[in-house]
């Protein structure tokens, strides 16, 4: 019994770092935010309990709503576009040789970029005045005037997240690389010698050992693609007509720019259930729910 104490005092105090930060830098953060959630929090000044006004303030808020619209519709756009190409990529380059080093290293180095840096890049690329884009569809006779990119509600949507898809398509590859290296090289002999073929494997063998990687990418992608906030307030500042201002544009824009602090919070609580919500239906749906 002395033994097994001593084990866990000394796994303890391993573990007790990353106690204290989760503790400092999140759980405190959370319980603060739901505490303000519900008060008419003040600045300066003495704050006053109100209830669950900032909730029915934020679920009838019209903004609150669009916004929210506008983060569902990018994630729906950008989440293919992000989770198909990394898969196909993880499975091309999964057997670890010189080339398959080189291109991962290639299609990683993007994700190494802050979105911030990514962003204006980007946003020069984009730029109908003296963007390259433009200039290389003009060059090549493609088009015969400037694009304005980011000026029009859908092809805002679609070029930011081509952006977002070039910057995170190689964090995503890496967790299917990794998942499909946790396959036992045996399974796929024993497959191979019963006659399988290479697309039977894929999808009999590979894809149903490998759904709790892919689940974990999805939830992974999905999550980024709801706090999507940085690249939008550059390159749209959440234009034209807030069509790309998303929820945590608008989080930000109560909380620190009308200093609405306690709606503010009230929205980032209900943004955490909905997040909440879909995480577990999406564990749910991969066969998680009995786990």
């Amino acid at each position: 019994m002395k033994q097994r104490n001593r084990k866990y005092l000394i796994s303890l105090a391993f573990l007790s770092p990353i106690i204290i930060m989760v503790s400092i830098f999140f759980v405190y953060p959370l319980i603060k935010v739901i505490i303000m959630s519900f008060q008419e929090w003040q600045v300066m000044g003495e704050s006053r309990f109100i209830g669950f006004s900032n909730y029915v303030n934020a679920l009838t808020d019209g903004e609150f709503w669009k916004t929210l619209w506008n983060t569902v519709i990018y994630a729906i756009i950008v989440t293919p576009m992000i989770f198909i190409p990394a898969v196909l990529l993880a499975i091309a380059l999964r057997y670890t040789n010189k080339s398959s080093k080189f291109f991962r290293t290639i299609f990683f180095i993007p994700y190494a970029i802050s979105f911030v840096a990514a962003s204006y890049i980007w946003k020069w690329i984009y730029n109908d005045m003296y963007g390259i884009l433009n200039y290389v569809l003009i060059s090549f006779h493609m088009i015969d005037n400037p694009i304005n990119w980011l000026g029009n509600t859908w092809l805002s949507r679609i070029m930011v997240s081509i952006m977002v898809s070039w910057k995170t398509l190689g964090f995503t590859m890496i967790i299917v690389i990794a998942g499909l290296q946790g396959i036992e090289p045996q399974i796929y002999e024993a497959a191979s010698i019963d006659g399988a073929k290479k697309s039977q494997i894929l999808r009999y063998v590979t894809l149903p050992l490998l759904k709790p990687t892919l689940i974990l990418a999805l939830i992974l992608s999905l999550a980024g693609s709801f706090k999507a906030f940085d690249h939008f307030y550059i390159m749209t500042k959440g234009g034209p007509l807030k069509s790309t201002e998303t929820i945590v544009m608008y989080i930000n824009k109560v909380a620190f720019e009308y200093y609405n602090i306690g709606l503010g919070s009230a929205i980032s609580v209900i943004f955490l259930i909905i997040l909440l919500i879909i995480s577990y239906l999406q564990l749910k749906a991969g066969g998680f729910n009995n786990e």
